[in-house]
């Protein structure tokens, strides 16, 4: 047990903790905070918007609810490393997941690996016959909606992540049929990008389920979200109509382009607190300076802001 050893004082342990709260810190603040004032405006108004303002909504959704556990994750983690407690990572950049089986290996690993010992291998997991393989993961996609809350969105949002998997194992001969027939490169970047963007898709439609009120708004929402084909958003200052000025708007998608930056070179295997930490003094200060005033300076918080409770702490 790690509370009964003896922990001694560590400048690289504390610095790697800092760090990693630091992290934590602009995905809550900076990303999540900043995202939910969209989120939280289009889905309390969704009658006033149609196509790709709802589709915008849902994939910013997906980035609220990532920014926001994955920091207070990080933010746990960094505190409990500082004090010499090594926590399990929670997260692994789900949304780089090529399938739906890899999402849920990448996102809250903690509870995917508790419903995977607790629930799914006692029922007898996947080594039984297919049938009582795809009954135990309705079972365990269920029971997680359920553990979410007891609203039927959830149950449908883990019904939707069961079923998605049921249907990706039973394609599955038929997927490698038409990938020999057709004789698709399947180790190049092109398919695994292809993947991951049909992961998301399908990850963030069931997102809409999670964060709608109640199962006829999100109903609502997906007709108005595929009833029309307005692009003319992109152009009309539309964007702008949505919760964010667009000062906020373009903050945002500045910051997630930096998490992805982050997060891609993570994915490669580059571990950039080691590769920080190797480079010379004056330059890593730098570096932390500008994190930190990034940060208070665009993170939500003061006046005209409302700080955003953390999603998770409602489960």
């Amino acid at each position: 047990m790690q509370i009964s050893q003896k922990h001694r004082f560590s400048y690289e342990r504390m610095r790697d903790g800092l760090l990693l709260m630091l992290f934590g810190y602009f995905l809550k603040i900076v990303i999540a905070d900043r995202a939910a004032i969209l989120v939280n405006f289009v889905f309390e108004n969704y009658e006033a918007y149609m196509g790709l303002e709802i589709a915008i909504a849902a994939i910013f959704f997906a980035i609220q609810i990532y920014g926001d556990f994955a920091g207070y994750s990080s933010i746990a983690i960094g505190a409990a490393w500082v004090m010499g407690f090594k926590l399990m990572q929670n997260f692994n950049h789900p949304y780089f997941a090529i399938n739906i089986q890899d999402f849920w290996r990448r996102w809250h690993i903690s509870l995917s690996s508790w419903f995977r010992d607790y629930v799914y291998i006692p029922l007898g997991g996947s080594r039984c016959s297919k049938i009582k393989k795809y009954r135990n993961i309705a079972i365990v996609f269920l029971t997680s909606g359920l553990w979410h809350g007891a609203n039927w969105t959830y149950v449908v949002w883990g019904a939707l992540h069961g079923f998605y998997q049921i249907i990706g194992d039973l394609l599955k001969p038929l997927r490698n049929k038409i990938e020999t027939i057709l004789k698709i490169n399947t180790k190049c970047f092109s398919y695994r990008l292809f993947n991951i963007i049909i992961t998301f898709i399908l990850v963030d439609f069931a997102w809409i389920f999670f964060r709608a009120p109640d199962i006829n708004t999100a109903i609502i929402m997906i007709q108005q979200m595929f009833s029309v084909w307005n692009p003319w958003i992109f152009f009309d200052n539309s964007l702008y109509d949505m919760g964010l000025d667009r000062k906020d708007f373009w903050v945002l998608c500045f910051s997630v382009i930096i998490l992805w930056v982050v997060s891609f070179m993570q994915e490669r295997g580059i571990k950039i607190r080691e590769e920080l930490a190797k480079q010379n003094l004056v330059f890593r200060w730098i570096i932390y300076y500008i994190a930190i005033i990034y940060i208070l300076i665009f993170g939500v918080y003061g006046e005209g802001y409302n700080a955003s409770q953390f999603i998770y702490f409602q489960f």
